[in-house]
C-alpha cells in the first residue's frame, strides 16, 4: 500500500508544485482513490504542505 501512496504523491508533486495546499490535498486524494487507497487526512495534509512549498519545475 505504501508503494501506491508514494506513486500518487510523486505524480501530484510533478504537476502541482507551488499550488495551494487545498488543491494539492484534493489531487492527492483523487490519485489515491483511483488506485484503491483510502486517504489518511493527516498524512495528506503533511504531503500537501511540503509540496505547496516547493518551487515550480522549469518547463520542459
Amino acid at each position: 500500500m505504501q508503494l501506491r501512496v508514494d506513486y500518487a504523491v510523486n505524480k501530484v508533486m510533478q504537476t502541482h508544485r507551488g499550488q495551494s495546499e487545498d488543491a494539492i490535498a484534493q489531487a492527492i486524494q483523487d490519485q489515491l482513490r483511483s488506485v484503491g487507497v483510502v486517504p489518511n487526512g493527516k498524512q495528506i495534509a503533511q504531503y500537501a504542505a511540503v509540496i505547496s512549498s516547493l518551487p515550480l519545475l522549469p518547463p520542459k
